[in-house]
Order: structure tokens, then C-alpha cells, then sequence
């Protein structure tokens, strides 16, 4: 059984020390008392107390914005957001919802290598406008949950949102204009400053939307290694703290500045284990990435995509994944994102073949236990 004490205390010890003290009571309890505290308040029997306002249990990475992508509608995401209960009502799945883009899907890029040109300031405009298009991706979002709330059903914590933030790539010498200056990413104040206008535009817009049902809970640095920002990314975390948001990230196995997360200004980071996209992987590449994540005081990605459908040898790693997690306490102790290539768990809810259900069944109930956990 799921502890929430030992959630929230995993999340404690894995924030970094940049994060903005709205830390958790539990972990506060579960570590013993703070220097200086009334320890008779302390040590008395804890009262319920809600997780930290930001935490998020179980992220959802929804590939949107690009132009390739699918459109996110209510349908789209309702798998997403929760399941018909056995007995009846709905049990809740993702408490997170992170909006990933790396590409508009047109040549060009929001991080480095993927396509031939940078995003200038019209594409990092263009993706916000994209997130918000009426009847998708976040209005769709919110729209589900306002539906269900119609009918009186509400989950405990509102749904938390991560929106993409893009790299400002040093090759790109003309971003665009700000304040009358042209912005050229070979100067580093230029690329924070970029960043601090596209974090402040995304906020004026969220701010703007009047959303009821979903927060917005910080910014995710699409770069998947810090090469090519160690220089700013500090300066960008102050921006986000200063403003009341979290800084998130998610490097591949191996990736340069992995273990040194909490000194870039990251609150949080997963672990790419990046088992599962090669047949030919081997099993210590998984248990290897979750000794790293151990060790580096990170969370871990679960990572599946469709070929699972069609390939038993896929279906396999997606088991392996499962396990390996449970061996190592990680479903009961870690903040999890999951990587699922743009749709695959929307396939899998909608599949009627016995073993796709079966691991979408095994998934899921591992989610609402969390979930259920992270309610009380």
C-alpha cells in the first residue's frame, strides 16, 4: 500500500534548494522538526494536511503544438483524466498533464537538433497560441473536468499543467524584437530574457483563460541535456521562483548535467531510463537509470509508445518497466512521469484486445493507487 508520507517525503529530499518554500508539511512531520520550531506542536499528532500545492503524482507527457500532433480534444484526453470504476462512478488517472513540443512540425525547432532552424520569437508564439487554441489541448482539458464537475465530480487536487519552455538556441543571431532591440542568442542576457518574455506571455494567457479546473504549476526546459544552456539556466530558475513557478526537467540516460540538476535551479527532474525504445536494449540499461535516479535524488519516466500494439517484444519491456519499479520502491516513493509517444495510452484505452487491456488494467490501477494516496 501507497504511503502518502513516504511520497511527499521522496519529493522533499529530490526539490532543489532553489524551490520556493511552499514545502510540504507532511515532510516537514515525516523528517523530523525544523530548527527552531515549537517541537510540542510538532511532534503532536499530525493533523491532515494537503500535499504541497505543486506536487504532481503522476505526469502526463502530451505531445501538443506542432502541426504532426494530434489535436488533444476532450475525447482525446478523457482517457487521460480518469477511468470508469468497476463499482460504478470514475477513478482518477493523471494528475499532471505536461505539453511538450520539440518541433512545430513545419522545420522548425524549440530544442537543439531536431530540425534545420532555431524557433525564432514568431514559432515560440506561435506554440502558446497552440496550447490555447479554444476547444483543445487546455481548454480541452479543463472542458472534461468541467463537464464531470456538472455532474458533482470533482477530484480532491485540481489538475496540474507544465507547459514547454523553449531552448534559445546560441546559433540563432535574430530571434526576434524586444523592447525595441533585436535579440541575438549568442548573448546569453538575451537568451534570458527571451525566456523571461515567453514565461511572462504564457502566464498573461493562462491568467487570461480563466481556467477552473487545472492549475498552472511551472515551466519544463525541453532540452533533454544542459549543454547548451548550463550558462542561463540558473538566471531562468530565479525568473520562474520569482514568479511563483517550478522548474522541471527530464534528461536521457547518460545526458550531460543529469546529476547536477538541483545546482541548474530545477525543482524536479525524472530519469529517462530509455529501455524501452530498442528491442536490443539491454535489461541493465533500465536497472541502471533507476540506481542513477536513486543515487542523483531524481524521479523516473515510465516510458511506452504504440509499437506495444502490434510487438509482444514491446509489451515485454513495458512489463519490465512496471516491475523494476515496484522492485525498487519507486511507485510507492517517487513522483513518476510517463512517456507514452504521442497517444498510445488513448490507443490502448480504446483497444478491445485482451492483452492491451490487461496492461492498460495493470497500469491503471497502479495510477488510481497513487492517486488515491496522494488524496489523503
Amino acid at each position: 500500500m501507497l504511503k502518502l508520507s513516504l511520497l511527499v517525503t521522496s519529493l522533499a529530499f529530490m526539490v532543489s534548494t532553489a524551490s520556493i518554500t511552499t514545502s510540504c508539511q507532511k515532510a516537514q512531520l515525516a523528517n523530523g522538526p525544523e530548527e527552531g520550531k515549537n517541537t510540542a506542536t510538532v511532534n503532536a499528532k499530525p493533523k491532515p494536511t494537503p500535499v504541497p500545492v505543486w506536487y504532481i503524482s503522476d505526469l502526463a507527457l502530451i505531445y501538443q503544438g506542432g502541426i504532426h500532433r494530434l489535436p488533444w480534444t476532450k475525447d482525446q484526453l478523457t482517457p487521460y483524466i480518469y477511468r470508469p470504476a468497476a463499482t460504478g462512478g470514475i477513478e482518477w488517472l493523471f494528475d499532471g498533464f505536461l505539453f511538450i513540443e520539440f518541433t512545430d512540425g513545419m522545420g522548425h525547432e524549440y530544442a537543439e537538433g531536431y530540425e534545420p532552424t532555431p524557433a525564432g520569437k514568431t514559432e515560440w508564439q506561435w506554440l502558446l497560441d497552440r496550447n490555447f487554441e479554444s476547444g483543445k489541448a487546455l481548454h480541452a482539458l479543463d472542458d472534461v473536468l468541467d463537464s464531470l464537475a456538472q455532474l458533482n465530480i470533482k477530484p480532491v487536487r485540481k489538475r496540474k499543467v507544465v507547459l514547454t519552455l523553449p531552448e534559445p538556441i546560441r546559433s540563432l543571431s535574430n530571434w526576434g524584437e524586444l523592447n525595441g532591440k533585436t535579440l541575438n542568442f549568442a548573448d546569453s542576457a538575451d537568451r534570458v530574457a527571451a525566456c523571461n518574455w515567453f514565461i511572462e506571455t504564457a502566464m498573461a494567457k493562462w491568467q487570461a483563460a480563466n481556467f477552473k479546473h487545472i492549475e498552472l504549476s511551472g515551466f519544463y526546459w525541453v532540452a533533454e541535456q544542459n549543454t547548451g544552456a548550463v550558462e542561463i539556466l540558473p538566471a531562468v530558475a530565479n525568473i520562474l521562483h520569482n514568479k511563483q513557478q517550478r522548474f522541471y526537467w527530464i534528461p536521457y540516460y547518460g545526458a550531460a548535467g543529469a546529476a547536477n540538476w538541483q545546482a541548474m535551479g530545477f525543482d524536479i527532474a525524472y530519469q529517462q531510463p530509455n529501455y524501452f525504445f530498442d528491442l536490443s536494449s539491454p535489461y541493465s540499461i533500465l536497472t541502471g537509470a533507476i540506481n542513477f535516479a536513486k543515487t542523483n535524488k531524481m524521479a523516473l519516466e515510465m516510458e511506452f509508445d504504440d509499437r506495444l500494439m502490434t510487438q509482444a517484444g514491446y509489451r515485454q519491456k513495458y512489463t519490465d518497466y512496471i516491475n523494476e519499479f515496484d522492485k525498487a520502491g519507486a511507485w510507492a516513493n517517487l513522483p513518476i512521469a510517463y512517456y507514452e509517444g504521442g497517444g498510445a495510452w488513448l490507443k490502448m484505452s480504446l483497444s478491445t484486445d485482451p492483452e492491451i487491456k490487461g496492461l492498460v488494467k495493470r497500469l491503471s490501477d497502479i495510477i488510481v493507487t497513487r492517486q488515491k494516496a496522494a488524496d489523503h
